[in-house]
């Protein structure tokens, strides 16, 4: 591990190991002695408590800390250890892999721990994200609905966020796996850990395919007051946030509550008025939540935000990365429900997969993918213009490159 890492896991130990709190944190960085990535090391407390005028209680804290000494070294190696035996990556507010979302929200962690696929975080500032949340143990409406918004959504390029809990969000995430979409755990305890254990399967499914992310460092046990800290993070990495069932007292009623206050838009499933997990959905459809009827409306959401976000970035706005295209699987369902969901470029995609796997006439070929013969035309006309199929005795084939 770099220096730079190394410096990361030192203000991580002597923030969860040496106590410093967040107003003991605040008062140092008013001292304007802090550098501007914020990095707090043991070197620095020494010289800010000879120098510096603290308040008697950041006073405590700092010396506390130094005379801790000795574990947060240990808790460093123990970082260390974890985050190369689990292939972890640190993303501080300052670099480019932290979530944009994130940064212009007030609250939000300096430093968080993640694992799987960079790219995903990236591709949600240009692709957007949506958070589906509920119940532990839905109804099958519920549940079922879940399913169905999740693959839609996905279907789009658009992530899934959720908490890999038991029920509505485990839903969330496998409808999205299956959708070979883009999903993000956020989990109550370090990145490295899996809970519920029952998850373990669906935790590295997400690892090598998605990405789990925690503010809690590498090895840190579940802690359950985090819960609701942690709901803030699902919330403010998406920009639409959808309640699929919720009881009166549910923990989801704290994600539907920061989304509001984060400015996002948050939409509920209409469930029974007789059901006690859907009161709390009920409640948040009282007062003002949109009722969740459609993907469309909800997808179209998504991609207003994505264009305040080109527009107020500019120039810095991220391209997608060639691992969002869609693939060949997603296309082809795509097309199925509606032809116009596919670009041009898309559908020369699927016509030329179509064509590799036999010699077919355009008449079959349209029967096949179930569009028009007349549409079909132009993109049979433009693949022979570029050299990418030909058509041999009535059928085309994959044009063979000549040496």
């Amino acid at each position: 591990m770099d220096d730079k890492g190394i410096s990361l896991l030192e203000t991580v130990a002597i923030r969860n190991v040496g106590k410093l709190n967040y107003k003991a944190v605040q008062e140092l960085k008013s001292t304007g002695t802090l550098d501007s990535s914020c990095h707090i090391s043991l070197g620095y407390l020494k010289s800010v408590l000879k120098n510096c005028s603290l308040s008697d209680r950041t006073s405590v804290g700092v010396r506390e800390c130094i005379n801790n000494t000795y574990k947060i070294n240990h808790a460093i190696e123990k970082y260390i250890g974890i985050i190369e035996k689990e292939k972890l990556w640190i993303i501080p507010s300052y670099d480019k892999d932290y979530p944009y979302e994130w940064k212009n929200l007030t609250g939000m962690p300096e430093i968080v721990f993640a694992k799987g696929n960079k790219n995903i975080l990236s591709d949600i500032t240009s692709s957007g994200a949506v958070s589906i949340v509920g119940s532990r143990k839905p109804g099958r409406y519920a549940e079922y609905a879940t399913e169905e918004f999740s693959k839609n959504i996905s279907l789009e390029g658009i992530a899934i966020v959720s908490g890999l809990a038991l029920g509505i969000d485990a839903s969330a995430h496998k409808a999205c796996l299956k959708a070979e979409g883009k999903t993000v755990a956020i989990i109550p305890c370090g990145a490295d850990g899996v809970y519920p254990y029952q998850n373990i399967d669906l935790y590295r499914e997400i690892s090598a395919k998605g990405v789990i992310i925690s503010e809690l460092p590498p090895g840190e046990p579940v802690i359950k007051q985090y819960f609701p800290a942690r709901n803030r993070l699902i919330s403010a990495l998406s920009d639409s946030c959808l309640i699929m069932e919720a009881g009166m007292y549910s923990g989801t009623l704290h994600t539907a509550s920061f989304a509001a206050a984060q400015g996002k838009d948050v939409f509920v499933l209409p469930n029974s008025i007789y059901s006690e997990n859907s009161i709390g959905g009920l409640e948040l459809l009282r007062d003002g939540a949109e009722v969740l009827i459609d993907s469309d409306t909800v997808i179209e959401r998504v991609r207003g935000e994505v264009e305040k976000r080109r527009m107020l970035m500019g120039s810095s706005f991220p391209e997608k990365n060639k691992s969002g295209e869609r693939t060949i699987e997603v296309l082809r369902t795509l097309a199925k429900k509606n032809k116009d969901l596919l670009s041009e470029k898309e559908w020369k995609r699927v016509v030329l997969d179509e064509i590799s796997a036999k010699p077919i006439n355009i008449d079959d070929l349209s029967s096949v993918l179930a569009i028009p013969i007349s549409f079909l035309a132009s993109l049979v006309s433009e693949l022979e213009t570029t050299n990418q199929i030909e058509n041999r005795q009535g059928k085309y084939v994959l044009t063979i490159p000549r040496r």
